[in-house]
């Protein structure tokens, strides 16, 4: 009877959380990047509720479909260079990887919109390709340690495997200096350098603020 009562107390607090994150955008506890219905709720969910919670799965269905709408509205304002399959797969994955790892799914839209506009064949100086912008040689390690197939170039041009392998990436990096902050800063600078940066006393704030200012404008538009 105590774990039911326990049970019941979680599912109310869980359902309240997400409504009043849902309809108004404000929690009582935030992590910027960090999604609340993902790593707050989802662990909730998990760990005391059974398939028999039809109300909890409703809501959950009910936030990707409009996640998903919205991201798809994000995808449509930029030139993907996409056939029309993999632009409507993309929001699946990223709410995928969200999950996985648990993300906000706009943080990631934010973070692949700051990387490459959502242009697929994107390609800069330093030779990291594809929507979330990896380089071979780190690439290749990613997909080691994920145990995805490595094909060189063709493996971060597929959409769906780069949105996988930059999730893991910053997922590593988020553990590597327990501070979302630098994990981005990390993400673009490249750990060694971010390494040399931080004993010199030096944090770089400029990417991270980017990512993070796009984001708050995702989040703040009504989805």
């Amino acid at each position: 009877m105590f774990f039911s009562k326990k049970r019941n107390m979680l599912f109310s607090t869980a359902i309240t959380v997400v409504f009043t994150w849902f309809f108004t955008g404000n929690m009582g506890v935030y992590l910027s990047g960090l999604s609340p219905y993902f790593s707050f709720a989802g662990s909730l969910e998990e760990s005391y509720f059974s398939q028999a919670d039809h109300a909890w799965q409703d809501i959950e269905r009910k936030y990707q479909q409009e996640v998903k709408a919205k991201i798809s509205g994000v995808i449509s304002s930029y030139k993907t260079g996409l056939g029309a399959k993999d632009r409507e797969m993309i929001p699946h994955w990223i709410v995928e990887q969200s999950r996985k790892y648990g993300y906000d799914p706009l943080f990631l839209t934010a973070l692949i919109v700051t990387e490459s506009s959502f242009y697929n064949w994107a390609k800069s100086n330093r030779g990291a390709l594809g929507l979330m912008q990896i380089r071979l040689g780190t690439g290749l390690a990613l997909a080691t340690e994920t145990r995805i197939q490595w094909e060189g170039i063709p493996t971060l041009l597929d959409p769906g495997t780069n949105i996988a392998l930059g999730a893991y990436y910053l997922s590593k990096l988020i553990l590597r200096y327990g501070d979302l902050g630098l994990a981005l800063e990390a993400y673009n600078h490249g750990p060694t350098r971010m390494d040399d940066y931080l004993k010199k006393g030096f944090r770089p704030g400029q990417y991270s603020r980017r990512v993070f200012r796009l984001y708050g404008d995702l989040r703040s538009e009504s989805i």
